[in-house]
């Protein structure tokens, strides 16, 4: 089976100033055509350093993708690193050339003389056209290894990987492989319960195999199996993932491409509910999620934010003695601001956050972090979770806000076998 390596070139990258999404997206169509990847490498705008990362990727790999740096400027040095490494002089290709000097007049504006460079290629490449930008992307092949150099632009380098350079790799290594991954999401269980109950599969599975991935809040588990057809890929799969599921529970709610908005959205129609949320230390964050799903108009009548104590009181209608006796993050506070979206909004089911999301504003006894989210569902008492969140302002607004939603989604589901009601409570 080829293997593949990736370097992703670029300063900014190394300094944190962007985000390396060429790298992931690179990876996963590499996966999917069936060819593995071994190394990630990221370098900065240095000439000899590309050329060396090019060197050990080759000395390793079957074939080398290379993202970034084939713009016009000084700093744009990826062509010559390539040229370097592989001894190979950097050529004019007229072609390109023509179709970037014919690029500038179709808007109107002067070519410079620095974009000529980008008509520069190493001897004997193989040159990919840019019909979405001014780089070229190039391929060279010595008949053993091969190095593809693609712009950093993702949407120009999604463009020539699909149409280009996937099909090119296919055949070049004759790969009649396929590998698949089914990502399986879950909420509401640490990462050391899920690996308790998982811990003997992973350590067993080869192919399929099985991973863990903790990120915001969330934690997936990905199977991935390695066969020569899609299909036979897709079975290997299909056999693993119910007694995955089966050992994981209640705490799947989505696979793949589903989120956790989409899912609760889903089991909000399927119950015919709607939705209203008050909200304070979020800030409005929780009903950005609700409405970033196609569709969310169905069950979501609105929301209010509510994040100065008078509001809570004008607008949602929560005592003015709770708000004295308790203090705005408190359990009775965050009762009180569901029931009174819920009337107000006149919706099955309402949402409540309250809390401290930092960095100042904490006490003793009301620390950084801690929330409360509250929920108000027919048929059963306003349930309130009280969490103590870790980490920075955004962190702590984002998984309340997960907490929220992922309370609505087991509600739901929970009630999926009970007859529908119109009943509140």
């Amino acid at each position: 089976m080829a293997t593949a390596e990736i370097v992703t070139v670029g300063t900014e990258l190394l300094l944190g100033h962007l985000v390396d999404t060429n790298a992931a997206e690179i990876a996963r169509s590499l996966a999917g055509a069936g060819i593995d990847v071994h190394r990630q490498t990221a370098v900065g705008d240095n000439v000899a350093r590309i050329a060396q990362a090019v060197r050990e990727a080759l000395d390793r790999a079957d074939a080398l993708i290379c993202t970034g740096g084939l713009g016009p400027t000084v700093d744009d040095m990826t062509r010559e690193g390539i040229a370097a490494a592989t001894d190979r002089p950097l050529e004019l290709h007229a072609p390109s050339l023509d179709a970037i000097q014919a690029r500038f007049m179709r808007f109107g504006r002067p070519m410079t003389d620095n974009n000529r460079r980008q008509a520069m290629f190493p001897r004997g490449s193989d040159v990919l056209e840019n019909p979405r930008g001014s780089a070229p992307g190039f391929i060279v092949d010595d008949g053993v290894r091969v190095i593809v150099a693609l712009p950093g632009v993702p949407s120009e380098m999604r463009g020539m990987l699909v149409d280009r350079v996937i099909p090119f790799l296919k055949q070049r290594f004759s790969v009649d492989a396929a590998i698949l991954t089914r990502v399986l999401h879950t909420i509401g269980c640490t990462e050391s319960e899920l690996d308790e109950r998982i811990a003997d599969l992973f350590r067993e599975g080869v192919n399929p195999s099985i991973a863990v991935l903790a990120h915001s809040g969330q934690i997936d588990v990905k199977i991935t199996a390695k066969a020569q057809t899609r299909e036979e890929a897709s079975s290997m799969i299909a056999d693993l993932e119910p007694i995955v599921r089966e050992r994981l529970g209640d705490v799947v709610y989505g696979v793949d491409a589903e989120t956790l908005p989409r899912a609760m959205g889903a089991a909000l129609r399927e119950r015919g509910w709607t939705l209203a949320v008050a909200e304070s230390c979020t800030g409005g964050m929780l009903g950005e999620m609700i409405t970033s799903e196609p569709g969310s108009s169905k069950y979501f009548l609105g929301g209010v934010i509510a994040y100065d104590d008078r509001a809570k009181m004008k607008q949602l209608d929560v005592a003015a003695d709770l708000m004295e006796r308790f203090g705005a993050v408190s359990e009775e506070v965050c009762a009180a601001m569901a029931e009174g979206v819920r009337t107000a909004m006149r919706s099955d089911v309402a949402l409540s956050i309250t809390g401290v999301a930092g960095p100042g504003g904490g006490t003793g006894s009301k620390p950084v972090g801690l929330v409360y989210v509250g929920l108000a569902a027919p048929l059963a008492p306003i349930e309130i979770r009280k969490l103590d969140i870790p980490g920075d302002r955004e962190l702590v607004r984002h998984r309340a806000s997960l907490a929220a939603l992922s309370m609505t989604w087991r509600a739901a589901r929970i009630e999926l076998e009970r007859p529908s009601s119109d009943e509140r409570s």
